[in-house]
């Protein structure tokens, strides 16, 4: 009796979440203007380090940007120990725009030099927009203004959407279809005027906002955070609007990992601060939702061992059922059906993957660069 209760109560806090974030898909961007007056400022940051392979491409793109505002790019070089400095030094030479800071080699390693990265960026930015990207992204051209209009609109915090753009493989075609879901959480999150997560790749905020709720002081030491930590500091600022860019002109596409392995280091980097959250009440919630997954993981081994009776098949069908209404909402709002064939194996696959994550990133159990 007290297991059922337990697995009900897990199940119900599942099922609540996606209700809730379902809910908040079919919500309009909250309190913002229908008319933009004046473009902004806008100041592009782009922390980089060792991406001699992706930096040149991503600059070309960026450079492409069809904006009418005044704007600038920040490329921040992390100690790389390839040819990228090389790289974008060459190109800021031949466009006044773009300009590069460089991190000394000598500075103390620290959890989250991307942080540090941006806030140097940050400092020495002229635009009242900040917006970051990651150094191995190609924006479409519309994707600045698509963002830029938004906080022109009257929003402080304007999330993109972004997609991956790898291979018909099936390990692509499942990151293609999580990141959509991913995607699909911080939407309805901004919708609500209330982000859950946010993600680095495609975001952008006020400068003002960012240096009054304290930047990142007090997250230097956690290895991620930089995006929804970050957010979650913006939004007890009184008056911040947070905006989701819907416009699929603007979407940023992103890079895939190439194996499992990979990806499995890269998901517990994303979930190693889940404990860590400046609001307990939601660190708190958080382990609840990991709970379920364990539960998932768990109790079909129970049933074969005889442990107990079949009892995993009703919160695995609540956990789809809940999954396949918030994702085929948003893949209808985003044009992505497409990616909806392999939902089925996502859902048998992400739950061993998430449940070795989370232990793997609170234990620092992972690498990156």
């Amino acid at each position: 009796m007290i297991i059922i209760i337990f697995v009900s109560f897990l199940s119900l806090a599942y099922f609540g979440l996606m209700l809730y974030l379902w809910l908040g898909l079919l919500k309009k961007n909250f309190g913002l203007s229908t008319t933009v007056s004046q473009l902004p400022r806008v100041s592009i940051v782009i922390p980089m380090r060792n991406e001699e392979k992706f930096i040149e491409a991503t600059l070309n793109a960026v450079n492409a940007q069809k904006y009418a505002g005044k704007w600038e790019v920040i490329i921040v070089n992390d100690r790389s120990t390839d040819k990228s400095p090389e790289i974008v030094k060459e190109f800021c030479e031949t466009h006044p725009n773009f300009s590069v800071i460089n991190i000394p080699q000598d500075c103390p390693q620290i959890a989250s030099p991307k942080k540090r990265a941006l806030n140097a960026g940050f400092l020495a930015a002229k635009g009242k927009f900040l917006l970051i990207m990651d150094a191995d992204c190609l924006p479409p051209p519309n994707w600045l203004n698509s963002m830029a209009t938004l906080y022109a609109s009257g929003a402080s915090v304007v999330q993109g959407s972004k997609a991956n753009n790898g291979n018909k493989s099936f390990l692509h075609a499942y990151q293609k279809l999580e990141t959509l879901g991913f995607t699909l959480i911080e939407a309805a999150g901004y919708n609500r005027n209330k982000p859950l997560v946010a993600s680095a790749a495609s975001l952008g905020y006020s400068k003002d906002l960012f240096f009054k709720c304290g930047g990142f002081e007090g997250l230097y030491n956690l290895a991620s955070g930089d995006d929804d930590m970050l957010i979650h500091r913006m939004a007890k600022i009184e008056g911040t609007k947070f905006a989701y860019n819907w416009d699929t002109s603007g979407i940023m596409p992103t890079a895939p990992v190439d194996s499992w392995i990979a990806l499995l280091q890269q998901r517990a980097r994303w979930g190693s601060n889940g404990a860590k959250y400046e609001s307990k009440a939601y660190s708190a919630f958080l382990f609840c939702i990991y709970a379920f997954f364990v539960w998932l993981f768990v109790s079909p081994w129970l049933v074969f061992f005889e442990i107990l009776p079949p009892c995993f098949l009703i919160p695995f069908a609540i956990k789809f059922i809940a999954d396949f209404l918030l994702i085929f909402t948003g893949a209808l709002r985003l044009r992505s059906v497409k990616l909806l064939w392999c939902l089925p194996l996502l859902e048998i696959i992400q739950i061993p993957l998430f449940t070795a994550a989370v232990p793997l990133g609170t234990f620092g159990l992972y690498k990156w660069k």
